[in-house]
């Protein structure tokens, strides 16, 4: 079967990956580099916190174990099983995430403040508890999509926009092509394509200059969230459930997060590197949208980096003929209901 992707990223590099496995001629088509635009600006968290509800934590956690497979298998680049600290409610509401987590199974222990230091000395205002996830990890969205185009041995065509999709063909700033399925994985952009509501959330990540190992895990701290690349670069961003620096002059971001950063590693000589501004794909209410929607197979979703393996390989079985399960409470159908667009999903 003819096959077009569109989208580059992480969602649309690894649905590539596993249609050309089960035997597909598969074309990927984005406006951008290969590697995508969210791929590339988000933070990189593999895992299967905060899942709304068990059918969503199911995806996650069979999602983490597929990452791991084709991590493995072809040897990707920028991934570290660390696990992560998690501290960024308290209360009751640290409570209630922890009991949710113990109560779907996940691997998750609760740490107190010695326990917390000592697998962290760097890191300053130890939390009195914390949650360790033992199965996390963190990845460069933009290289895993890279990596798995690269072994997925499918045609690739960047700087090519998409104006327009529908059954069996899509119209180009370079005519039109025709397939006997399209797959649009364009994360944030979906909506414009495809009329799918979504409701994107802006962010902003700051990458600082190479330092010598000063972390261990991911650190998901109050106001924000922050892990050690490979490379040396500690890569941050505001808080994970939305938001953080808004009211922040752009001028003055930078600066702005750098402090935020020094208050929880001041004992590094922290410098600047870049600042990174992107869009988080999100459907309207919230959850992954996957499967048929007006003539085409859709997959967009937040989280992303942790699904990207798994959902690619579940899209391919579908489009092969054999219905996903784990997808059935996922269809884009159910947000037929939700007329509302964000300005940033326009």
């Amino acid at each position: 079967m003819k096959i077009i992707v569109v989208g580059a990223g992480i969602v649309g590099a690894s649905c590539a990956y596993h249609l050309m496995r089960d035997g597909h001629d598969v074309t990927v088509i984005d406006a951008g580099p290969a590697g995508g635009r969210a791929s590339a600006d988000a933070f990189g968290w593999i895992n299967a916190s905060f899942s709304e509800t068990p059918e969503y934590y199911k995806l996650r956690r069979a999602a983490i174990d597929g990452f791991a497979e084709v991590s493995k298998a072809e040897g990707l680049p920028s991934v570290r099983w660390q696990g992560a600290l998690w501290f960024e409610d308290a209360g009751a509401d640290f409570d209630d995430q922890l009991t949710q987590m113990r109560d779907f199974g996940y691997e998750v222990s609760l740490l107190d403040q010695a326990e917390f230091r000592a697998l962290e000395p760097h890191v300053a205002n130890p939390p009195l508890r914390a949650v360790l996830g033992h199965v996390e990890g963190a990845a460069q969205g933009d290289e895993i999509a890279r990596a798995l185009l690269t072994a997925s041995g499918a045609t690739v065509i960047t700087g090519c926009q998409v104006i327009a999709a529908e059954q069996g063909r899509i119209e180009t700033d370079r005519g039109t092509m025709q397939a006997d399925k399209i797959v649009v994985a364009t994360g944030a952009g979906t909506a414009a394509l495809t009329g799918l509501p979504m409701d994107n959330q802006r962010g902003v990540m700051l990458h600082t200059k190479p330092l010598k190992p000063v972390l261990e895990h991911i650190i998901m701290a109050p106001g924000c969230h922050f892990r050690q690349a490979p490379d040396g670069r500690i890569v941050m961003g505001g808080m994970f459930s939305g938001g953080g620096f808004e009211d922040v002059a752009t001028q003055d971001l930078g600066a702005h997060m750098l402090k935020v950063l020094q208050k929880w590693l001041p004992v590094t000589a922290l410098e600047v590197d870049q600042l990174r501004f992107g869009l988080r794909p999100v459907p309207a209410d919230g959850l992954p949208a996957i499967g048929e929607w007006r003539g085409v197979y859709i997959a967009t979703m937040h989280s992303g980096i942790t699904l990207g393996p798994l959902v690619g390989q579940l899209v391919a079985k579908e489009i092969s003929g054999h219905q996903q399960e784990m997808l059935a409470t996922f269809r884009p159908e159910r947000l037929k209901s939700f007329t509302r667009l964000t300005p940033d999903s326009r």
